[in-house]
């Protein structure tokens, strides 16, 4: 077998089809891609993604044998069929997909241009013009925005013409992304079942990233593999752990329910182990925003022994923990509170806030910054509350 990147596979597919009626295009192959599924469609043909030595790879073969198959389609351009684009049709499906793309520029041209529908009023946004699109929008915009975007690594939008009543698109195509729709929906219900007792839930509370790929465990079976943590890493610096530590070994000490836990989570700023995280809480706690209001969040971050001494959290985290005191000042003549607020942490200290409201019809933004000093002091409030309340011990999952 020879394993390739996701960036060679896209590659690779495009030469297979090059000057082929269906045009091929890449896909953004990230690991959401294979936690909702284990395969990436291409065309009808499911190719399955795994890992190797941490990074996502494909099968040569499975992409040369996806690659022949698209090329070889069966085509012909004058053969149409009515596409079907309703606004009725809610499931996840290649249609309601490029129905959401005509929605939405739709949508934003009437933003940006107002209302420029001929003769229809009111204006619904969706009663479709002479180029099949609501309101003043035209395809060439729906290329500009969405000309890249695949659906089972093809090219929708330039088989696509619209009659003057309805899209058509080519027979064989429209066939060929049916099958898609349906291998698909198969592909993730197969990812919805446990891998040890089959039993089926929920994609995003079940899968677990490990360093093969994606596994499904339903809780019973997640905590019959892993342990609980008991902190006996506490004080420990990350760099002084073995290559061989196994955080596999325990559950995840963040999520309510059993979750096989993959990273050892570590602070940054002082480099001290706080515990087994999954990839999921990984993911969330280094992005920063929000993370603090989850169950537990803040007594995990203070299982750092630096922030606890510091009275601190990273620096990522204090913009959440600022804004729960801190009001920023309304914009001009409008008296309302702001309608939401994304602060960044700077080099100095301070944290640059960028506010947002709705006067009238027209969103306002605008910047406030505060100082240093009253970041160190919201902060190390918060985290004497945090501690003073903080009965049970910090090793407890309660928030």
């Amino acid at each position: 077998m020879a394993s390739i990147s996701p960036e060679y596979a896209n590659q690779l597919l495009a030469e297979l089809t090059e000057g082929c009626p269906v045009p091929a295009a890449p896909a953004a192959l990230s690991r959401y891609t294979f936690q909702i599924s284990n395969h990436v469609l291409i065309g009808d043909t499911a190719v399955r993604g795994y890992k190797y030595k941490g990074r996502w790879r494909l099968d040569d073969r499975d992409i040369r044998a996806a690659g022949d198959r698209l090329a070889s389609l069966p085509f012909d351009p004058d053969d149409l069929v009515d596409a079907r684009l309703s606004s009725a049709e809610h499931n996840q499906t290649w249609r309601s997909q490029i129905h959401r793309w005509f929605d939405h520029i739709s949508y934003q041209d009437q933003g940006a241009n107002g209302c420029r529908c001929e003769g229809q009023q009111p204006c619904s946004g969706t009663r479709p013009n002479r180029y099949g699109l609501g309101c003043g929008a035209t395809l060439e915009q729906v290329k500009e925005r969405y000309g890249r975007s695949p659906i089972a690594c093809t090219s929708p939008l330039p088989l696509l013409s619209w009659s003057g009543t309805t899209w058509m698109v080519p027979r064989a195509y429209a066939a060929l992304l049916d099958r898609a729709d349906q291998i698909a929906a198969e592909c993730v219900e197969q990812a919805t079942r446990c891998s040890r007792c089959n039993a089926t839930g929920d994609v995003w509370t079940w899968r677990t990233s490990s360093n093969s790929g994606y596994t499904t465990l339903c809780p019973a079976c997640a905590a019959s593999v892993a342990r609980p943590y008991k902190d006996h890493l506490r004080g420990r610096l990350y760099a002084s752990l073995l290559k061989n530590s196994q955080p596999e070994a325990f559950l995840c000490r963040l999520c309510p329910s059993p979750r096989q836990a993959m990273y050892w989570d570590h602070c940054h700023a002082h480099g001290f182990v706080r515990g087994p995280v999954c990839a999921s809480c990984n993911t969330y706690e280094g992005g920063g925003y929000r993370f603090i209001h989850r169950p537990g969040a803040v007594r995990h971050l203070l299982l750092c022994d630096g922030c606890r001494r510091d009275r601190a959290v990273p620096p990522r985290h204090q913009p959440d923990i600022v804004l729960h005191t801190f009001v920023p000042d309304p914009h001009g003549p409008c008296a309302k509170q702001s309608h939401s607020a994304w602060g960044a942490t700077q080099e100095d200290g301070s944290i640059r806030f960028r506010v947002r409201c709705w006067q009238r019809t027209s969103a306002l933004e605008w910047e406030q910054v505060v100082p240093a000093a009253q970041v160190r002091q919201l902060v190390r409030e918060f985290v004497d509350k945090a501690l003073e309340t903080d009965a049970d011990g910090p090793g407890q999952e309660s928030a």
